[in-house]
């Protein structure tokens, strides 16, 4: 995919679906760990049931076996699809951020709406410096496996911060905290393996 398709994946898991954001990406055949998440359907019946990947459009498959150790080429495979799935948990997380200026702005303490507090805002930026180095290390071509891994962790470390921000609301099930869950599961089943992401 060129850099043209992971910007694209990006927007579109920003501003649409989680589901629609990986058909962008195309078919999931690798990754590092055993289950893949995929757009749900007919022809993919889920190996794990999980109601908040399914509210999505998502599913837990189990990946098919491949050559053990992997080739060069299944190595190369993972290691795209972890790109690209780095490009679009930056998109979730970004309207995660979005999701959250809302809300810091339609709640008030003292009479003061909440965005407006001086350690909110300062958390916001540096949230926000997270996304553009993030942006940045991911636009390198191409990053390396640590810069990669690395993009991932703090990708899932904005987010967590987001949904503190969030308060209750960053936890319930139909809320933003959803997105996160599918978030940190993606990178999980994309960029985990066994390490932790």
């Amino acid at each position: 995919m060129s850099a043209h398709g992971w910007r694209r994946c990006r927007q579109v898991a920003r501003t649409g679906s989680v589901a629609d954001a990986l058909r962008v990406i195309g078919p999931h055949r690798t990754g590092w760990g055993r289950h893949l998440i995929v757009p749900a359907g007919p022809d993919r019946p889920p190996a794990v049931a999980d109601p908040l990947l399914a509210a999505e459009g998502l599913a837990v498959v189990r990946r098919a076996a491949g050559p053990h150790p992997p080739g060069a080429a299944e190595v190369a495979a993972a290691r795209e699809v972890t790109l690209a799935t780095a490009w679009l948990r930056l998109g979730l997380s970004e309207r995660l951020l979005d999701d959250c200026l809302g809300y810091l702005h339609g709640r008030t303490t003292g009479g003061e709406p909440l965005i407006g507090q001086q350690l909110v805002r300062g958390e916001l930026a540096e949230i926000r410096m997270d996304h553009l180095e993030v942006a940045a290390v991911l636009d390198d071509a191409p990053p390396s496996d640590a810069q990669l891994l690395d993009a991932h962790r703090r990708i899932t470390g904005a987010d967590r911060s987001l949904l503190r921000l969030l308060g209750a609301s960053g936890f319930v099930a139909d809320g933003p905290g959803r997105i996160a869950y599918v978030s940190e599961l993606l990178a999980d089943a994309y960029a985990g393996g066994d390490r932790d992401v």
